[in-house]
């Protein structure tokens, strides 16, 4: 629209031009707002394949194990001498195996988490690591059961277990070994 110094009120009526100028920038403005609305979209609106059946976090399951292993140490420790280490890893696996099993079903509805104990695991980790040296007065390292036991000061002392940790999901399968050291 343009003013015209004719017109007492000022205004003269637009020509062809202006309107479709008009119009042309309209359609131009809509179009801008129409794309930004499907940017919007694409990327709030569409959420894919949404899978319902997610692994356990690793790390949770662990950490719930180690727990487990932490409880049934702290209920055999200093209980039982050396001579007796055969029933202090009974003791030891009578209360980690529900631990264990709590653990399989806290995670059932997330495609399923399955907690064994691994004997021969356990031997090469106490080959390589059973605690000894200088200035230690420690006996040798003895597996029962995925359950690694040193003589200390004449008792028997959890060292380690060696847990397989296996998750399986329908699209994903996890399998690993995890040796669970008790403070």
């Amino acid at each position: 629209m343009s003013r015209s110094a004719a017109d007492p009120d000022g205004w003269v009526a637009s020509s062809n031009d202006d309107r479709g100028q008009l119009v042309l920038v309209s359609g131009a403005v809509v179009a801008v707002a129409l794309l930004a609305l499907l940017v919007v979209h694409a990327q709030l609106g569409f959420a894919g394949v949404v899978e319902t059946t997610e692994p356990p976090p690793l790390d949770d399951v662990v950490e719930t194990t180690d727990g487990g292993v932490e409880m049934a140490a702290a209920g055999v420790a200093g209980r039982y001498d050396w001579a007796a280490r055969d029933a202090a890893v009974e003791d030891f696996r009578s209360r980690l195996d529900p631990a264990l099993a709590n653990v399989e079903r806290a995670h059932a509805g997330e495609g399923g988490v399955a907690l064994r104990t691994n004997d021969s695991a356990a031997a090469g980790w106490a080959l390589r690591n059973c605690p000894d040296g200088p200035y230690r007065e420690f006996g040798p390292c003895v597996v029962d059961d995925g359950v690694v036991v040193q003589e200390r000061a004449g008792e028997t002392a959890v060292v380690a277990v060696l847990v397989d940790v296996r998750i399986a999901t329908p699209r994903s399968r996890t399998a690993l070994t995890v040796a669970v050291r008790p403070n």
